[in-house]
């Protein structure tokens, strides 16, 4: 992708974007944020943020917009119960039916932005990508060295165009896996699968996110 403004790009955490430039500037830049496709991710800065579930924020510090943003969860996968189980130890925690995994619970680029770097002459098309691949996946990078997790999943906007963009960023659907290439898929569900509605369950695993970083 070629990129006229990646010198410009800063990266922070929301409560660190507010005390560098400024609470009054920072929100302003989140009230001028468009998602027109999912507005709901639109909606998130611009009138439902309430500092329960902090996001990252990408801007860029000579237009002063912001690019994008995602926020990370803590989740995870359960094996599917056996259809036989002893009665006692159904009374336990079983630890090795869960695999521990971060959510990408929100990911959305600035439509505003967007059509800005079209305006200035350069592709927009692969803004999603360098996001994931510098600042998501740096972050995922710093958590595995201090949290036991394995996967990395979401739930994407069921819409061709995102899910492909996604798998370009490394992501499968249970679909995908159906040669079981990652074997203990083959029997899970996503725990928070009933909160999703019509949204694609997408999974990464983490080394593979740790080998593209080296």
């Amino acid at each position: 992708m070629k990129m006229g403004f990646k010198e410009n790009i800063r990266f922070a955490f929301i409560d660190e974007f507010a005390n560098e430039i400024g609470k009054e500037k920072a929100y302003r830049m989140m009230s001028n944020f468009k998602c027109e496709r999912v507005p709901a991710l639109e909606y998130f800065l611009t009138r439902d943020y309430n500092g329960r579930i902090k996001p990252y924020i990408v801007w860029d510090d000579s237009k002063n917009i912001i690019v994008a943003y995602f926020t990370l969860i803590t989740t995870c996968m359960i094996l599917k119960p056996y259809e036989k189980t002893d009665p006692e130890h159904t009374k336990e925690k079983d630890v090795e039916k869960i695999i521990s995994c971060i959510e990408l619970e929100h990911f959305a680029l600035n439509d505003v932005y967007l059509k800005l770097v079209k305006e200035d002459g350069y592709s927009n098309s692969g803004i999603g990508n360098y996001v994931f691949k510098e600042y998501i996946s740096t972050v995922i990078a710093v958590l595995v060295s201090e949290v036991n997790f394995f996967y990395l999943i979401l739930h994407a906007y069921n819409n061709d165009k995102v899910i492909n963009a996604y798998r370009n960023m490394g992501f499968e659907t249970m679909e995908d896996d159906a040669e079981a290439v990652i074997p203990t898929l083959s029997d899970v569900r996503a725990l928070h699968s009933d909160y999703a509605g019509d949204c694609k369950f997408m999974f990464r695993d983490v080394e593979s996110i740790l080998t593209d970083l080296d």
